[in-house]
């Protein structure tokens, strides 16, 4: 039973993923600032590998892995595309915003897993963590112009 609730938390975690690749994937080019264009696929990229990792825990766990977002991820990436389209400031505060929620969903549910994949979700985190460094400071310069 305590595996099945593993399974069960990391395919929760495994929706974000996939709604935050979806959603960088979907935005990157439509806002129109190469810099910011250039963050976005690093981040889709670096969210694919964290989904990757936790589907293959899953499935190391004996669970089958989830393969979309559900009606949030639908509902956040047209908020993100409708955003995009209303510049970069506008899409780095929802962007900032969902990766910020992100962390604290894995910090929420950090305890709940096994030691092996409480390893890897710290991992996950800290690259999470530098997206909100690299997302502030990209804010930060949007402010200035």
């Amino acid at each position: 039973m305590a595996e099945q609730n593993h399974i069960d938390t990391m395919n929760e975690l495994l929706k974000g993923e996939y709604m935050a690749m979806q959603i960088y994937e979907k935005t990157r080019g439509i806002q129109g600032d190469t810099q910011v264009t250039n963050m976005l696929d690093s981040f889709a990229k670096d969210h694919k590998r964290h989904a990757e990792q936790l589907t293959q825990r899953i499935i190391e766990l004996g669970g089958t892995p989830v393969t979309g977002t559900g009606f949030s991820g639908v509902m956040a990436g047209a908020s993100a595309v409708f955003n995009s389209i209303r510049g970069p400031k506008h899409l780095l505060q929802q962007l900032y915003d969902g990766e910020d929620k992100g962390i604290h969903a894995y910090e929420d549910r950090i305890d709940e897993l096994d030691s092996v994949t409480r390893g890897m979700i710290k991992n996950i985190m800290q690259e999470d963590h530098e997206h909100l460094k690299q997302f502030k400071a990209r804010m930060e310069k949007e402010k200035m112009e």
